[in-house]
């Protein structure tokens, strides 16, 4: 459980700095 909910927190972040890197 908590690696699944870390791999969760660590694409949303990902997906974060991938947007602001686009920008």
């Amino acid at each position: 459980p908590e690696l699944a909910a870390a791999c969760e927190v660590w694409k949303e972040i990902k997906f974060e700095f991938e947007t602001i890197d686009t920008v």
